[in-house]
């Protein structure tokens, strides 16, 4: 425990003393003095605190009336107390604790990462002077107001709500984004609060429901379970009544896995407990949010980034008054304060993107474990192809597994899953589009000329991947980063997908001044262009993160079209493999997973084995049978051969056993060390550093990598250096990563590190 040093005030009987958490990098609590005398302080309130020679938010962890004396001269005073009630909860709180200490993150950033933005307190921020619906008695804008450096047009707002008592959100959004930004701008910072339903200040949802929610369905209008899904929802309802467990509901694609998280938590909130859904991508989270309202009504939040500040504040104090009882969210929903939590469900629990890459690196399918576990509840981690992780720990006996083997709808349970199709592109050769092999293209047609729905693969957005000049071999690359420029043709303009840093399409060489710039390799935005002309009579649309990022309500758009059978042709990434229930595909090809398979990263297989099978499970779905079509050039690999069987048990075994001959995770624990910083040499002697630190502590059953430039060695700027390590005993391997945090680091350079890393890059 750390205390802030300055003048004390004389020692008092009535004396308060916090333990706070500061939300900066700072590990130890440090200790202030209350500034409301005896007067009880809620734990997990925000305060507002001096930190040094600056003000910071902090929250309160502890409570006691007695320091040691000789500390007392040097604590200082907590300078505000944010509200009468705990910013989080006892859970919660708890939950962060173990968080801090198994990511080796501060407990004052984790907590601050675990609240919303429109949550968290502002140290510049003094007064909230609104109050629930943008009511307001004052009759002039206060002048505490200059210090926000607020502009003509959010004063001019504050004066109408002011005189007008209280004013529609969905008015003054549809005057333009000029409006909405201020509305967001002046909730975020606590002066306006919007409600749903609150004296007419609605918000519109951006949620556009693909099913009919108007109505619960009763008991008499549930889908009937079949036999798989009913033994697991037995199990799943017997585990409920006995405290913690964890299940993997494995479950082949298409086999009925929401059914089964529906009818589990049906019967929690039954019994009146709570519930929290966590799916891996925002793009699924209208689609499952969709069929939990159309079953459970106005009982659901939901929690995504992607959602208007305003929509999602009023979504999580919903869940915190208790209003709501259910929570469907992507990763960072982990944190959502649902009451007496009795079910945590992780559906596409192998997906990457649980795992988050900056800030706190939490995996959100690992914390959802443990606070089904810290909650006494029952974790479901759903999926067709588990991560090997998680099937480590089924073979361990830590996790349950429940098999779902067979599809759910009733017209395809009796077929095997779609027979897979591998072309080597070595024995034929893409056409003169350079995208479709004869067999695809031939496919292709005869699904269309059955009246049926085509998903074409490909996991790279954009036109072309690459600029490059025919006369000299430059490479238009992205200023910022060592990486290419993306040519994104019906967008103008050459993008970095990694810093986001852009720049007008070209023509002309910048290196030798010939027009000769020409785009190679193919994302979905040149296979759209190329299959409409190929196909010129087929309703072709795209879904990546490029339309998905698009106008509010477009990503919503183009699946209703897909369900409704107005689009023939849909051409993806990953975007499309996953939690989609199109019954009329029939026909799944797989353009180009070779580039996936041969990163340089030891996860490359597993990935690309459990995309391919994501994807090619979106066909047969209806009433007619499945085709997959995968083009590679490398078809023996083991990740595409397991596939073409649809044999994830196989495709396991091959894996675990490779993992384990190098020691690989799940078999060993793994932590990098990332360095960075726009001083190119003082980074790499900061890696240099970092590495002797690890080695000076280091035993021999801890392995240490590097310093090693990092696969992107620059990034925004900033040249990046790894140290990695590895061992079977977790408790040395974070004796060694400790140490190696405490190092000296040289100004502007910056030191991370991540537990568990998911990505090499």
């Amino acid at each position: 425990m750390s205390t802030e040093f300055a003048a004390g005030k004389p020692s008092s009987e009535d004396e308060l003393f916090l333990e706070v958490a500061v939300a900066a990098p700072v590990f130890d609590v440090c200790t202030y003095r209350s500034n409301r005398g005896g007067v009880a302080i809620p734990i997990g309130a925000q305060v507002v605190v001096p930190l040094r020679n600056r003000t910071v938010i902090g929250f309160v962890v502890g409570v006691s009336r007695k320091v040691d004396a000789t500390l007392r001269p040097s604590i200082r005073d907590v300078i505000e107390i944010v509200g009468d009630s705990p910013a989080v909860d006892e859970p919660i709180l708890e939950l962060c604790r173990w968080a801090s200490a198994y990511y080796l993150a501060p407990l004052g950033e984790v907590l601050s990462a675990a609240l919303p933005s429109s949550e968290r307190a502002s140290a510049s921020r003094r007064m909230r002077l609104t109050e629930l619906g943008v009511r307001t008695t004052d009759s002039s804008v206060p002048s505490g107001l200059s210090a926000l450096a607020l502009d003509d047009g959010d004063r001019e707002l504050l004066l109408r709500l002011k005189k007008a008592k209280t004013l529609s959100v969905t008015a003054l959004v549809r005057k333009g984004a000029k409006q909405a930004s201020r509305v967001d701008f002046l909730e975020q910072r606590g002066f306006i609060e919007v409600a749903d339903d609150i004296r007419g200040a609605q918000r519109t949802r951006r949620v556009v429901d693909l099913s009919d929610a108007s109505a619960v369905p009763t008991e008499n209008t549930l889908p009937t379970l079949n036999r798989y899904q009913e033994e697991a929802y037995t199990a799943l309802l017997a585990a409920l009544d006995k405290g913690y467990a964890t299940f993997v509901l494995q479950g082949i694609t298409g086999s009925g896995k929401t059914e089964v998280y529906l009818r589990i938590i049906a019967e929690v909130r039954r019994r009146g407990r709570g519930a929290l859904v966590l799916v891996p991508e925002i793009a699924l989270t209208p689609q499952l949010a969709a069929r939990f309202r159309a079953r459970f009504g106005d009982d659901v939040a939901v929690l995504h980034s992607a959602l208007p500040p305003g929509e999602r504040a009023t979504a999580w104090r919903r869940l915190r008054r208790g209003e709501v009882g259910i929570a469907v969210g992507a990763r960072s929903g982990i944190f959502a304060p649902v009451r007496d939590l009795a079910v945590v469900v992780v559906d596409e629990e192998h997906d990457g993107s649980f795992k988050q890459e900056d800030g706190l690196r939490y995996n959100a399918r690992d914390l959802a474990v443990m606070r089904a576990s810290q909650s006494g509840a029952v974790a479901v981690l759903g999926s067709a192809t588990p991560c090997l992780e998680t099937y480590r720990n089924v073979q361990l006996g830590r996790f349950s597994r429940l098999l779902l083997p067979v599809r759910a709808n009733p017209a395809a349970a009796e077929r095997p899953l779609p027979p897979v199709e591998v072309i080597d592109l070595r024995r034929h050769p893409p056409g003169p589009d350079g995208l479709l092999s004869p067999p695809l293209a031939l496919a292709v047609d005869q699904a269309l000329a059955s009246g049926e729905q085509v998903i074409l693969f490909l996991n790279r957005r954009g036109f072309s991947t690459l600029m490059h000049c025919q006369a000299c071999g430059h490479v238009v690359r992205c200023k910022e980063c060592t990486v290419s420029l993306t040519l994104h043709r019906a967008r103008g303009l050459l993008l970095c997908h990694y810093c986001g840093r852009s720049e007008p399409i070209r023509e002309t060489c910048p290196e030798c001044k010939s027009p000769s710039l020409r785009g190679l390799g193919s994302g979905t935005e040149r296979v759209e262009t190329l299959v409409s002309q190929r196909f010129p009579n087929a309703r072709v649309a795209r879904l990546d993160r490029d339309t998905a990022d698009g106008a509010p309500g477009k990503l919503e758009g183009i699946l209703a079209k897909m369900h409704g059978r107005q689009i023939d042709i849909l051409i993806g990434t990953q975007m499309v493999t996953k939690g989609h229930d199109f019954v009329g595909v029939t026909l799944v090809g797989i353009l180009q997973p070779d580039q996936g398979i041969h990163l340089p990263d030891f996860r490359a297989a597993e990935r690309s084995f459990q995309v391919l099978e994501q994807v090619a499970g979106r066909a047969g779905r209806g009433q007619r049978p499945g085709r997959i079509v995968v083009q590679s050039y490398c078809p023996d690999h083991p990740a595409i051969d397991f596939m073409r069987r649809h044999d994830y048990e196989g495709f396991v075994k091959d894996e675990l056993s490779r993992r384990e001959s190098v020691h690989y995770p799940p078999f060993s624990r793994m932590v990098v060390v990332r360095l960075d910083g726009t001083d190119a040499s003082a980074v790499r002697e900061a890696a240099t550093a970092a590495a002797s630190y690890a080695r000076a502590v280091a035993d021999p059953c801890v392995t240490l990598l590097g310093p090693s430039e990092a696969p992107i060695s620059r990034l925004r700027g900033r040249t990046r250096f790894q140290v990695w390590l590895s061992s079977t005993d977790r408790g040395r391997l974070l004796t060694v990563t400790r140490a190696v945090q405490r190092m000296p680091l040289s100004r502007g350079v910056r030191l991370d590190v991540d537990v568990d890393p998911q990505s090499v890059l």
